[in-house]
């Protein structure tokens, strides 16, 4: 769940990151400054998204138009779990006494969080042609109980992995006369 948290945050952050104008040109990314959790995901998801806007990815510095320098501010993930009831009590004395714990309401959420930020400059030149400023995403999971039933579940990880699983035809495997991952008509 925390991998999905963290690159389900990214993809946030990155579809409110802006990129430069590279249709055609030939741009290298620099991860020098790039320091996070998962960051092959990140570095992958960058690059694709720089390939659909047209640009054509080399592997050196030297053989570039544009260098695009990639930043975290912070990838990770949180937890907060809380509940209303009583906690386990354990009484000593002669007769040592113990309550257990009652939980009338507890909630339990996990965060993915992505501070994410791009410039990009003229190799040759160094002069700056954009800067994406920062772009931050939160993902969430939740779970929460009343009175012992539940969980109850929701969060943005949650609605995505529910959504791919109506889409895919898993009777398919079964058989193996159709492609598992085809989409529902």
């Amino acid at each position: 769940m925390e991998q999905l948290l963290i690159s389900n945050a990214i993809d946030q952050t990155l579809d409110r990151t802006p990129l430069p104008p590279v249709q055609g040109r030939k741009v290298f990314v620099d991860t020098q400054y790039l320091d996070s959790v998962d960051k092959g995901y990140l570095i992958g998801s960058v690059r694709q998204r720089l390939m659909n806007h047209g640009a054509l990815l080399v592997d050196g510095k030297d053989a570039s138009d544009v260098t695009i320098e990639l930043r975290s501010g912070g990838v990770g993930t949180d937890h907060v779990n809380s509940f209303v009831g009583m906690p386990h009590i354990a009484l000593p004395g002669p007769l040592p006494l113990s309550l257990p714990e009652i939980r009338l309401y507890e909630k339990n959420s996990q965060f993915g969080t992505a501070k994410l930020g791009l410039v990009a400059y003229e190799t040759e030149s160094g002069n700056m042609l954009f800067d994406s400023g920062q772009a931050l995403a939160r993902a969430s999971d939740n779970r929460w109980a009343i009175m012992g039933v539940g969980p109850f579940q929701s969060g943005e990880v949650r609605d995505e992995v529910n959504q791919a699983a109506q889409n895919v035809d898993f009777t398919a495997r079964i058989s193996n006369s159709v492609d598992p991952f085809k989409k529902r008509k």
